[in-house]
């Protein structure tokens, strides 16, 4: 009884004992496996630690460092290492060279110092002193480093390098160098494999052609793919561009901006304004939607297109052929203002063409017609051509009386910016109130003609020219049949009186006419 009391009592302890190494080997982590040349301990000093030189090898859970000299202590598992050449090989792929290193084989972290050196597959960093925690597989510094990933070199003073995912975080003084832009920022993240760098503190790029500011993005080096975000500013040698995002494909020469869009092209001396702006090179065209603004920078005399959209088509070297704007058109210049649903603007002629229900407004005349076209000539308006269903009034008696042109086709010069002639070709028209020097009546003016020509001086009626089929002469206004010549209309309410009407005001657009046969 007593000898099986103490054979229990003995199973006990050594299972406490068997019990107790497994808890430290589990605290301690696997042990570190040392060879080398020439093994020795010194007892008198630390008999706790090897002294090993000469080819030294030690392996650790996969890992395997080559070294000149090394110190490993059995107690605490961790081991001092020397080399002019240290190597270090973390698994088949994450390299680590070196002069000095420290290892843990508890915690699996590395301390490696003088002209370090980690590569993989995709990159190589340099630096002075690296932490590399296999755990996490994250390599740290903060004494400055450069990683080069094919033909892109990066810096910075602190940086993380997770070889598992490829990814590096970089932070203060950060510098990417590609073959096309040189990148300035705080904070970065670059992934070596993708060769991705993700902006995330405010950052300058800079090149040739453009300087670029933006605060947050991304830079895809190898395809030339570019996102750039919060306050994004695009400066070239002749385009300043801003957006809350802007993103541009250079190799396929296509880009997209969205929200607050400005574009300025100091070469066309024109600005554009929207919510969402596309551009593509190949096909040489760009639009503009979502409050639409095109502003044709003219000092005083600036002429501002809104639309829903704006298009414009652009020559090989990129610059404005014409601009189409569709849809509730609206235009305003110091001495012309107009509407429509359609416009076409033709840069080098200086052509404005409006389709749809146009109306223009210059002085205090309003013109309707089914198509009008406008020529500029040195940035004032030579001539006007209304094509079918044409007609002219202006407002004489506020609003109560009005002259009034109408024809097919109508033909309005312009003459040192103020109006010379006007030509009526074919069923010609008119109503006008022929006044004295002190504006009183004198009479009224009621004829129609195949063919009619106003003449203008000092912006008033000189004289009036008829032609063949004649019927009508001045008369009192008593024995006036007519005050309106047939769809007159008086349009004023439309009338952007600044530039900023063009986007509060109601856009004109008048009912279809219908025929009694419709109905039938």
């Amino acid at each position: 009884m007593r000898w099986n009391n103490f054979h229990f009592i003995l199973l006990c302890f050594f299972c406490s004992i068997s019990f107790v190494a497994k808890s430290q080997d589990k605290k301690q982590g696997k042990r570190i496996e040392c060879t080398a040349d020439i093994l020795r301990y010194d007892a008198s000093k630390n008999p706790d630690i090897q002294i090993l030189t000469g080819n030294v090898i030690f392996t650790h859970e996969g890992a395997i460092c080559y070294a000149d000299t090394a110190f490993y202590n059995e107690r605490t598992n961790i081991i001092e290492a020397f080399g002019k050449e240290l190597i270090i090989h973390i698994n088949d792929t994450v390299h680590l060279y070196g002069e000095y290193l420290i290892y843990n084989g508890n915690t699996r972290v590395f301390v490696i110092r003088e002209n370090v050196i980690l590569s993989d597959e995709y990159s190589v960093l340099y630096t002075d002193q690296l932490t590399y925690e296999r755990n996490e597989n994250v390599g740290f510094y903060d004494n400055h480093g450069k990683i080069i990933n094919d033909s892109n070199t990066l810096i910075s003073e602190q940086g993380w390098y997770y070889t598992h995912t490829k990814d590096v975080y970089f932070n203060k003084d950060v510098v990417l160098t590609t073959p096309d832009y040189e990148v300035f920022t705080d904070t970065l993240k670059y992934n070596t494999q993708r060769k991705i760098a993700y902006f995330l503190s405010p950052t300058h790029i800079y090149s040739d052609s453009s300087t670029i500011y933006c605060e947050y993005g991304w830079y895809d080096t190898e395809n030339e793919v570019y996102q750039f975000e919060k306050n994004a500013k695009i400066n070239t040698n002749r385009q300043y561009i801003e957006a809350d995002l802007i993103w541009y494909d250079k190799l396929n020469g296509k880009a997209h901006a969205y929200r607050d869009v400005s574009i300025f092209d100091s070469v066309e001396n024109v600005l554009i304004l929207g919510e969402y702006v596309e551009y593509n090179e190949p096909e040489e065209y760009s639009f503009v939607t979502d409050s639409a603004l095109a502003v044709f920078i003219d000092g005083n005399d600036s002429l501002f297109i809104h639309a829903d959209t704006l298009w414009a088509k652009m020559d090989s070297v990129q610059n404005v052929e014409y601009v189409s704007a569709y849809h509730k058109v609206l235009f305003y210049r110091n001495d012309l203002q107009g509407s429509c649903d359609s416009l076409v603007y033709m840069a080098e002629d200086s052509i404005i063409t409006m389709f749809r229900s146009p109306v223009v407004w210059f002085e205090k005349k309003q013109t309707l017609a089914d198509t009008i076209h406008i020529f500029i000539e040195n940035k004032a308006i030579k001539n006007m051509h209304l094509i079918k269903n044409s007609f002219i009034c202006e407002d004489i008696f506020t609003e109560t009386k009005f002259n009034q042109i109408k024809g097919v086709n109508m033909f309005i010069y312009f003459e040192n910016n103020q109006l010379n002639n006007i030509f009526v070709d074919a069923e010609a028209e008119c109503i006008y109130y022929v006044l004295d020097d002190d504006k009183a009546l004198i009479g009224v003016n009621s004829s129609v003609s195949k063919q009619m020509r106003i003449l203008f001086q000092d912006n008033e009626v000189s004289s009036i020219i008829l032609y063949d089929k004649v019927k009508g002469d001045l008369s009192p206004e008593a024995d006036l049949k007519k005050t309106f010549l047939q769809d007159f209309i008086w349009l004023e309410s439309y009338r952007p009186k600044n530039k900023w009407d063009i986007f509060g005001l109601n856009f004109y657009k008048p009912e279809l006419k219908t025929d009694k046969e419709d109905y039938e």
